[in-house]
């Protein structure tokens, strides 16, 4: 139970779109964090590496768990 699974990787890839749609929303559509493409390049990035994070915080979980 130390690898990853398709879902895992599934719901990595529908993240990615789900942050670049997000961001869309939040800063072109809603005007926020100024509202420009850089920033919403910026929430998009964010959000991506947050959940890169999160997929660094569970294998390090599962490799402590085995």
């Amino acid at each position: 139970m130390n690898a990853f699974t398709i879902v895992d990787y599934a719901a990595f890839g529908l993240w990615i779109l789900i942050s670049i749609g997000l961001s869309y929303l939040v800063v072109r559509k809603f005007g926020f964090f100024g509202g420009n493409i850089e920033n919403q390049k910026t929430l998009a990035i964010g959000l991506i590496a947050g959940h890169l994070l999160y997929l660094v915080w569970k294998t390090l979980w599962l490799f402590i768990l085995n």
